[in-house]
């Protein structure tokens, strides 16, 4: 709880810019959002099915296990929903930039087709929920677009238009988007929605708290062993004896079984929530780096959410620019009054598809819901409904679809090598040289009593010191100015200035114990 608290001191402050403007470093949606705490793992317990992790993933399996009359429980390191699952844009949407002759490319169409009616699924589970529940969460019906402004681009977009002439997609093209934006081509669909993340989670959160599920917050998951057939969960003080785990957070916090990291990569995106005269019912993408994704947001105040500025983990290492970087687009093509700016992190799989399921096949009781490739509102509510029916053991046409230990494909080969390599390039480059030049003398690196160390000096002249190691898989950190955290450019851990782990899938502190 209390790392929790220190972290929302620091990432929520109100950043002062040269222009006089005041910025809340924090999400949109997670301001003004009033929840219950739920209570912290206060004993041992012993479960049925244990759930680690509380955003969407993790609140939809349970949702989708509360009429099962197995003894749930769920725990979350901080809040439930209050993680990445709030960093989003919101979009439910199927138009995932030019995804689908990607898939048909690196599989085959009746694959690409598969992943599509998945999409579309996960809209319509969502939308049934919030029609059911009567669910308040602003949500918006939205005409979807992928746009480019690079005239070598459009021959992909002729492709992506093939693959929907063929699956019996509505679409149409143009060359402009609602708003005036350098664009030459676009290809637009209908039947799509935004909404709030949060308010949505939050909502599943109650219900399933209605229906005798156990969640317990600020607690944190540390290792997970087993022993028969069961698994032993050890948290920060009790630990949780389990038949079925589900592992449903960002990124899991082991190596093995599964190799996560040889799977996937992660990279980062800049959002922000401006203030504007109106919204519009248009969402829109770009389908090329840096990623431009755009979307509006009304209640009470207007809003366009712009995310931008996207990168591999390992690239861009001077976060501050890129922050910088993304304000001055913003002020310069779509609006002056920044409100709310923050960044967010995505597991991308070396193949485009998530790894939803059994995580191995030598755990057939250990499942996972990961690397959603940046389009987590549909996937992660996906990953619910699969998690929970295999648990059930139903029927679920998207089971192999999904399978995390699927056959191996030429995107797959490809993306392990490059993405290993990026991997090594962060490790050697923070090992090779940690005072960077666009650090300020608030912050440096050395070695104190044998220990390489990170020192954050705060306004007060008080001096912050932390292990300069990722517990992880042992990377140098770097630190991110803006949001006041050591971060990990390998596999995205992040800690507050005092070494309290804020984001995993490092599990452990990097404090200097004094």
């Amino acid at each position: 709880m209390w790392s929790f608290l220190v972290f929302l001191c620091n990432y929520q402050f109100y950043n002062h810019t040269n222009n006089g403007d005041y910025m809340k470093n924090q999400s949109l949606w997670v301001n003004n959002i009033n929840a219950n705490i739920e209570k912290t793992l206060n004993k041992d317990i012993e479960v049925d099915v244990l759930i680690i992790g509380g955003g969407l993933t993790g609140i939809s399996t349970a949702f989708y296990l509360k009429n099962s009359n197995l003894n749930i429980a769920l725990i979350e390191q901080d809040r439930v929903g209050f993680g990445v699952s709030s960093r989003t844009t919101g979009k439910l949407t199927y138009l995932q930039e030019l995804i689908y002759h990607k898939l048909e490319t690196n599989f085959n169409f009746e694959t690409s087709k598969k992943y599509l009616e998945s999409q579309k699924y996960a809209i319509n589970l969502i939308l049934d929920n919030i029609n059911k529940y009567q669910i308040d969460c602003n949500l918006t019906k939205n005409d979807s677009y992928t746009f480019t402004n690079e005239e070598t681009e459009i021959v992909n977009f002729k492709k992506e238009e093939a693959f929907f002439k063929k699956a019996g997609v509505k679409f149409s093209t143009a060359k402009n988007l609602p708003i005036k934006l350098a664009c030459k081509y676009v290809i637009k669909v209908e039947d799509t929605y935004v909404f709030h993340p949060l308010k949505y989670i939050l909502e599943l959160k109650k219900i399933c708290l209605d229906n005798n599920i156990k969640i317990y917050e600020n607690t944190k998951a540390t290792k997970l062993d087993k022993v028969n057939d069961e698994y032993i969960c050890y948290t920060d003080k009790y630990k949780i004896i389990a038949k079925k785990v589900v592992v449903s957070t960002h990124y899991p916090f082991f190596v093995v079984p599964g190799f996560i990291p040889l799977k996937t990569h992660v990279e980062k995106a800049y959002v922000t929530a401006s203030l504007v005269d109106q919204t519009k019912d248009f969402n829109a993408i770009t389908n090329t780096y840096p990623i431009k994704s755009i979307r509006y947001y009304n209640d009470k105040s207007n809003y366009i959410i712009f995310a931008g500025k996207s990168h591999k983990l390992c690239n861009h290492l001077n976060r501050e620019e890129q922050y910088k970087s993304l304000e001055k687009e913003v002020k310069v093509s779509l609006s002056k009054n920044i409100e709310f700016i923050w960044s967010n992190q995505d597991i991308m799989s070396n193949d485009n598809l998530p790894l939803i399921g059994v995580l191995h096949k030598s755990e057939p009781n250990l499942l996972v819901g990961i690397a959603y490739n940046t389009w987590g509102m549909t996937n992660a509510t996906l990953a619910g409904k699969i998690l929970s029916d295999i648990i059930l053991n139903k029927h679920n046409e998207y089971i192999n679809l999904f399978n995390p230990n699927r056959a191996i494909s030429l995107d797959k080969v490809k993306n392990l090598v490059l993405n290993s390599c990026y991997n090594l390039k962060a490790f050697a480059l923070t090992k090779l040289k940690r005072n960077y030049s666009w650090y300020d003398s608030s912050v440096k690196f050395e070695i104190r009593n044998g220990k390489k160390v990170g020192i954050y000096t705060d306004k007060s002249g008080i001096e912050h010191i932390v292990h300069n190691l990722c517990p992880h898989l042992k990377c140098s950190l770097i630190f991110n100015e803006r949001d006041k955290t050591w971060d990990c450019p390998c596999h995205g851990s992040r800690f507050d200035i005092d070494g309290n782990v804020i984001e995993g899938p490092s599990v452990y502190n990097i404090k200097i114990d004094k």
